[in-house]
Parts: C-alpha cells; structure tokens; sequence
C-alpha cells in the first residue's frame, strides 16, 4: 500500500539570534538535542556562538563561542556546520563541532573537527579540546563552497565525518585533492576514509550499520547514497546533474550517468539541494512512521522518503514548507525540529 502525501502541523519559534548573518547574505543555525529535549544551536551574527535553546519558555543563552574570530571572516559560510552530542551528564555534555576554518596567513579554509566540553551551570562555559580532523589541502578562500561538515555519532568515542569538495579546482586530480570530498570515521586517536567520490554531503544519517548521506550536484544530480567501505561515488567524474558553464570550477567528464561508480538509491534532477536526513520515529507519523526526512534549500521544503527491505527508495513526497531548511533533528517526543535560513525554529508533526 503507497503511502499518502503528509499534511503537516508546523509551529514557528523565532530564533533569530542564532542566524547567522554575513556580507553575503544569512544562514540557518546548526543543530543538536539534550537528552531532556533542550537543543543547542550554533551560529548567531558571528557565525560562532554556541546557544542553548529551552522549549519550556522559548528561551536562548548563550554557552560560549566556538570559533575564534581569528579563525574565520564575515561571511555566512564561515559558521558552525554541525554539532553531535559524543555523551552527556547531568551538567558536563562532550561535543563534537565542524565548521570552516580560515588561515590568515595563507588565506585558505580548511574543515575542521574539534572536541568542546560545555558545562551547563548558572553561568555556563565552553572549552575547545582535542582536534579530531583537518582537512587538506587547504583550499583559497576565493573558491571556498561545500564544506560539508555532518557529523554522525557512533559511539561516545567515535563518529563519521562527511567533508565536501570545497570548490577546490583540483578535485579531480586524485592525489591533489587530499582528503576532500570523501567520508571518515573518526576518533581522538585516528582518522579512516570510508569512501570518496562526494561533492557537497550535507545530510547524514546512521540507522544500524546502513549509512546513509544526502548531497548536492551541480545543476540537478543531487542524491541519495548508501555508503560502503572503499566505494567511489563518482563526483567529479560522473554526475545526473549537468557543469554550470566554462567558468565553473570543475566540469564533470560525464553526465547524466553513473557509470562506473556506485548508484546513487536515487537522484533528482532538477536540484532540491537537499540538507541534513533524519529518521522519523516508529509512531505518531502514519504511514510515513520509520521513514526517512530529508530537508532542503531550493525547493524550501521537506522531503518524505519510503525505503523497501532491499533499501530501494519507492516513493517519496515533497512537502513545500516556505522555508530554507538549514538543519534537522527528531525531539524526543517524536516531534521533527528544523532550523531555517530565516532564523526560523520548525516544530512539526502530522497533522490529526
């Protein structure tokens, strides 16, 4: 039986603190849930605050700043991509935190990954710990796109790391391109490459030992992937989408094809521009319980997704929304909760 199209109840929250705000335009916060359903959500007119969200009274403290201000320019883009809870007590909670790092002296960004330690007392704290990951090499702030930076928690001591292309104009030559478009588990003490072949993997999701990430293409061949070790998912050789024009900064060899590289479990042409991938909870959603949820920027809406035993996609449903869904999370009274380019909080839940 073909599920039916959701009708959904959305409350808006205003958090307009947490927006980011640069020269070139404004960005949605970056996102994580408490055990007890408070969120933390990264970004704010610096790009670099680290606040706490209460949904008992709506409120918004600041805990700390993340990146230093050394570390990045003003430009939206340069802004807490992701937040992952590692593990939690009653006040110390350990994070994992992306984002873009500029180097002043080279004028180049490269990803990084960085543990924090927030203390949630009367006056709260953060401290930056051990870095987990760089990327390189570091690419010239002119070129700077698709930084990626989803994080996928495993366990309390390891995650995997998605890292995008970064607009780098060497990505297809294998060797230059370092450790760019690819994705890692990673851990205090060590970094592995699980597969390569990414452009722009701004969803994330880890359902047992199936992984799954939803990327951008260029002009449509956006996908949908299940990673596997030691795959190759083609980008920049092969893509569904088409090149943007002689300017751009790579143009794949070929398009409207996969072959040779792995399949994506589906694609969309044109663009969605997809963001990050949840799962829904095993009730309160209908037919759509288990499912996935697949937020996106271009088409502002939100992406409902069935998956068959042999994790075949075999339907899905696009759910206009009106807003740039920047990051999403399932709360744990089952409730969706998306961040949105507009400063936005989304509360959602099926409609009775």
């Amino acid at each position: 039986m073909l599920a039916s199209p959701p009708s959904l109840t959305i409350e808006k929250v205003n958090t307009q603190i947490a927006q980011v705000v640069g020269d070139n335009g404004e960005r949605g916060a970056a996102l994580a849930q408490l055990k007890d359903g408070r969120l933390l959500l990264g970004g704010g007119k610096n790009g670099s605050t680290l606040f706490l969200f209460d949904r008992l009274d709506n409120s918004l403290s600041s805990v700390g700043r993340v990146i230093k201000a050394s570390e990045r320019i003003n430009d939206s883009r340069f802004a807490i991509t992701d937040i992952a809870i590692m593990s939690e007590s009653a006040n110390s909670i350990s994070l994992l935190i992306s984002f873009p790092e500029f180097n002043r002296a080279k004028s180049c960004v490269s990803l990084v990954l960085y543990n924090y330690t927030a203390k949630l007392s009367a006056k709260p704290t953060l401290t930056r710990g051990k870095q987990w990951f760089r990327s390189s090499p570091c690419v010239p702030v002119s070129a700077v796109q698709h930084a990626a930076g989803r994080i996928a928690v495993i366990d309390s001591k390891s995650a995997y790391l998605t890292t995008g292309d970064l607009g780098f104009s060497k990505i297809n030559n294998r060797s230059a391109r370092g450790t760019l478009g690819s994705i890692y588990k990673v851990t205090a003490s060590g970094v592995t490459r699980i597969s390569q072949g990414h452009r722009n993997p701004q969803g994330v999701l880890l359902i047992g030992s199936d992984l799954y990430i939803s990327e951008h293409g260029p002009r449509g061949g956006d996908e949908l992937n299940l990673v596997e070790q030691g795959k190759n998912y083609g980008w920049p050789f092969v893509t569904y989408g088409q090149p943007y024009g002689a300017g751009d900064y790579v143009r794949p060899s070929k398009t409207g094809t996969h072959a040779g590289f792995v399949e994506p479990l589906t694609y969309w042409v044109p663009s969605i521009a997809p963001t990050e991938l949840v799962q829904l909870p095993n009730d309160g959603w209908g037919q759509w319980s288990n499912q996935l949820l697949l937020g996106t920027l271009r088409e502002q809406s939100l992406v409902f997704l069935k998956l068959d035993q042999r994790l075949a996609v075999v339907e899905q449903e696009i759910v206009d929304v009106g807003e740039r869904i920047r990051d999403l999370e399932v709360l744990p009274n089952g409730l969706a909760v998306a961040t949105t380019d507009s400063g936005q909080l989304l509360l959602i839940s099926l409609a009775k």
